[in-house]
């Protein structure tokens, strides 16, 4: 659903807060509807449960908020959608207060947590489960494809770019890839491998980005520019069946208007992708991970996760540095994705080093279905 349609909206942050303060009310009187103590209890200030009713009155908020957002009836700003993106990360904060309001009887409590906590389950499980393996991918022909954002201040952009060139697939996509990097690309023997590009070599901001591939491009092959986004679009033929590649990198919402500039990139990517002709592979850095709405209205177009549907859902590429102390915490969101339709269906995927970026990159297999098999 396009901004245009949510003109009019309900700022989230209003919903939010309505719906913490219902939640803190319900608490107040939680005695009155199960017997236990509530958090003001003969007058005294009881701070665990009042911990634990902030705690699900906020995750109640963001899950409402969601959902709404769905429906186009809330419009999300830039702290909300960073919240939708940690949503599973969160939500393990309801079975702590599962757990505690268990053992301290507090019942009403524990009723709010666990409905969150099944809430949770029911957001996660499905991703690790792999969707089954049609009969035509069993003996389709193939191709293989690599997505690494490489981090515009890579210290070791040598070992980021050999290991591309080691990965021996068919299409790289490089997302963020600085003029410096693709030197560093080419002189480790990428242009050799990966003869043919699509790139703009005027775009010198953080989100440029390259596809390189060892096999010959179609004729259609090109830079587009739709609205604000930039796409690189590839034809490869797989056994003269032409199969589209797109490789984009939308704008970070943590950046100064970033997300106003994403929520626009992504409305114009959904107006896109209609008018590809399958089998279509849209590849990426997309800054986004697979809680908010937006994703979900990208796969309601005909779009399939194919990391989802290998049931690798749950896997990370995202670290919060790409050195020092946070990038030892490791990878804790996805933010890079494949997209494919109904004639593209996921094989593998393997999770590469960061190798001096902020991103784990990731090799894709896909199986494409032929004219002849079609």
């Amino acid at each position: 659903m396009a901004d245009q349609g949510r003109r009019g909206a309900v700022p989230a942050y209003f919903v939010g807060v309505t719906t913490v303060l219902v939640v803190i009310v319900v608490g107040l009187f939680s005695r009155q509807v199960d017997g236990s103590s509530a958090i003001f209890t003969d007058g005294d200030f009881r701070i665990g449960p009042a911990v634990g009713w902030l705690v699900c009155a906020g995750l109640i908020a963001l899950v409402v908020t969601r959902h709404l957002h769905i429906t186009g009836v809330v419009d999300e700003g830039p702290g909300v959608a960073v919240a939708y993106d940690a949503l599973p990360i969160l939500l393990l904060l309801s079975w702590v207060v599962l757990i505690a309001a268990l053992l301290t009887a507090q019942w009403l409590l524990a009723a709010v947590a666990a409905a969150l906590a099944i809430y949770h389950l029911a957001l996660v499980l499905p991703r690790m489960l792999a969707t089954r393996t049609p009969r035509w991918a069993k003996h389709a022909p193939t191709l293989d494809i690599v997505v690494a954002n490489v981090f515009i201040d890579n210290k070791t952009p040598a070992d980021a770019a050999m290991q591309l060139i080691t990965a021996a697939v068919d299409v790289v996509i490089i997302v963020e890839s600085t003029p410096s990097f693709m030197a560093a690309f080419d002189d480790a023997g990428g242009k050799d491998a990966y003869p043919f590009r699509v790139s703009d070599p005027a775009d010198h901001s953080d989100y440029a980005v390259t596809l390189a591939s060892k096999r010959e491009l179609g004729p259609d092959s090109r830079m587009d520019k739709i609205g604000p986004l930039r796409l690189a679009i590839a034809e490869i033929d797989v056994e003269g069946t032409t199969t589209t590649v797109v490789a984009l990198n939308p704008m970070a919402t943590v950046d100064p208007g970033g997300h106003d500039t994403w929520k626009e990139q992504i409305d114009e990517l959904k107006k896109f992708v209609p008018t590809l002709t399958s089998p279509v592979v849209i590849a990426g850095d997309l800054n986004t991970t697979r809680y908010r709405p937006e994703f979900t209205e990208l796969l309601d177009l005909g779009l399939t996760d194919a990391i989802d549907s290998l049931g690798k859902g749950l896997d990370t590429s995202f670290k919060l540095g790409s050195d020092g102390v946070l990038g030892d915490v490791g990878a804790v969101a996805r933010l890079d994705h494949a997209l494919v339709s109904d004639d593209v269906h996921a094989l593998a995927m393997q999770d590469l080093e960061a190798c001096g970026s902020d991103h784990l990159p990731f090799k894709l297999t896909v199986a494409i279905r032929t004219d002849a098999r079609a």
